[in-house]
């Protein structure tokens, strides 16, 4: 058994997406990043294994990522750094905006994966508050 993570929100797709960047995106998700060297960046400093998230679908199609409720996720603001990076490479102007609540199994592991004005998800610790 290992630690569990769990994410809650919704990553929106900034632009609405074209079909040719909808089958880009499901080729990644649920991919295990140790098997895409060529998604993987010198000096990154979070382990990454797998792209778990899942697409969320409006009425008119997909409007953003969620966690896919993976057990023990590893590396969520690599594996959406990784998104955003390969889907750059096609198409500059992709960006993901909102964030993802972070909850771990200790009581003081909260944090927020937040993408930022450069369209880079970063992790922001939350305090904790004792009551």
């Amino acid at each position: 058994m290992g630690y569990t993570t769990k994410f809650t929100g919704c990553l929106k797709f900034a632009e609405p997406i074209s079909v040719e960047q909808l089958a880009q995106l499901e080729s990644m998700l649920d991919e295990d990043v140790r098997d895409h060297p060529e998604w993987q960046k010198q000096g990154e400093d979070e382990y990454t294994t797998y792209i778990d998230l899942a697409l969320v679908k409006g009425e008119d199609g997909p409007v953003g990522l969620e966690w896919n409720g993976a057990e023990k996720t590893y590396g969520m603001v690599n594996a959406v750094n990784i998104i955003t990076r390969v889907m750059r490479q096609k198409w500059p102007t992709f960006r993901l905006t909102g964030e993802l609540l972070a909850r771990g199994e200790d009581f003081s592991d909260n944090w927020t994966l937040r993408m930022n004005d450069d369209g880079i998800a970063h992790k922001a610790i939350t305090p904790v508050v004792k009551r």
